[in-house]
């Protein structure tokens, strides 16, 4: 597995350039952090990009099968690590050598994008240690799927189709599916939301033009990423970012309302809660969880967490980027938890050697379920994350 060697000091400073978190006060101390992170670049997942098909165009071809993480999106994920390792210990949460085992945990959904993202992540991070991943299907419960039930399966198929009534697109947001539209070569695209669809017991889904647009511009993003020709030669950084407004559109109607993000963090809820118990108890820890767009979208829901920062499109889960959760001891027997995004910018994902000099862009932000403080109570965010689970 190739290794990014980067210089101790260009890191150092780097940290502190991007944000990773200093300490706001003497007294204050990280106890744990959870990192949920999405997978690294990946070929498209259907080899027809999406259903239903949205232009006649021929599609770039990838030299990986699909849905598999690339040689590129490994590198990337790779010197995420290596910032990330360095940031750990700085904080005083990982050893300068290995962390023993109850230190340190890492888990991922089953998908080979996510396993071998996290086995990157993992390795650039202790790369002289044989520290396992753990798949999903090994834990009692899995993070990765909804708490399903009747009344859940009820309650969310309600609560998108609510949202898809309400939906009015804005004018920006026409101008938008109109550049779509263009760039397809298919004007007479519309973005009606479509139907939610529920076989069975399966979860519900919103199939129409709006998925196929979410997933035409998720490809857009890592053909981007991954350093090809975008959009058939049409698409620049800035024409990426406007048209990932569809994606986060899809998002917002289908992963972040309420009813649908609460039975789908249920798990990884209780994981993080989990997760900080133990280092309220004295044991400070870190866990590393891989997922999908689809994980980071609901907990961004659930808490009412919002991102934008340059080179990082508001709202949108980019390939190696993460919500972080940090337990906060913050002197005279006060806990918090801060919240924060953090992920490669687009043109430094797609140049390796650009994300080498300036590292991932970290933001800390807000959840509007804990008023407009910068830290949530402890107690706040257990009672948010109880109330869900």
């Amino acid at each position: 597995m190739a290794r990014c060697l980067l210089g101790f000091s260009s890191i150092l400073l780097a940290l502190y350039a991007v944000g990773i978190p200093l300490l706001a006060h003497a007294q204050e101390r990280i106890l744990a952090e959870v990192v949920i992170m999405r997978h690294g670049i990946r070929a498209p997942i259907l080899p027809s990009v999406s259903t239903p098909s949205l232009t006649q165009r021929p599609w770039v071809r990838w030299e990986n099968a699909p849905g598999q993480l690339t040689h590129h999106g490994r590198q990337v994920v790779n010197i995420v690590g290596h910032f990330q390792a360095m940031a750990w210990r700085r904080m005083g949460l990982m050893p300068a050598d290995c962390p023993v085992s109850e230190a340190f945990t890492a888990i991922a959904d089953t998908d080979q994008r996510t396993l071998d993202t996290a086995q990157e992540f993992v390795g650039a991070s202790f790369p002289t240690c044989n520290i396992p991943v753990t798949p999903a299907t090994a834990l009692p419960e899995n993070p990765f799927r909804p708490v399903e039930t009747t009344e859940t399966l009820r309650t969310a198929t309600v609560a998108m189709s609510r949202a898809l009534e309400g939906f009015h697109p804005d004018p920006v947001m026409v101008r938008t599916m109109k550049e779509f539209g263009e760039v397809m070569e298919n004007p007479d695209w519309n973005v009606a939301p479509g139907k939610v669809s529920v076989v069975g017991n399966e979860w519900p889904v919103l199939r129409g033009p709006l998925l196929a647009a979410f997933q035409v511009t998720d490809t857009f993003m890592m053909e981007y990423e991954e350093g090809m020709t975008t959009g058939w030669g049409k698409l620049n950084e800035a024409g990426v970012e406007r048209l990932l407004s569809l994606n986060t559109l899809y998002a917002r109607l289908t992963r972040r309302v309420s009813g649908v993000a609460e039975p789908e963090t249920a798990v990884i809820g209780r994981l993080i809660n989990d997760a900080f118990a133990q280092s309220v108890n004295g044991k400070r820890h870190v866990t590393l969880i891989v997922g999908h767009d689809d994980t980071l979208n609901a907990l961004a829901g659930e808490l009412d967490l919002h991102w934008h920062a340059a080179g990082l499109p508001a709202d949108m889960p980019l390939p190696a980027g993460a919500l972080i959760f940090d337990l906060l001891d913050e002197g005279q027997h006060q806990l918090g938890v801060r919240f924060r995004y953090s992920a490669p910018a687009l043109d430094d994902a797609r140049m390796p050697e650009q994300l080498q000099k300036h590292g991932p862009v970290s933001m800390t932000v807000s959840s509007n379920k804990c008023g407009e403080e910068k830290v949530c109570s402890y107690s706040v965010f257990q009672k948010i994350i109880h109330d869900h689970t």
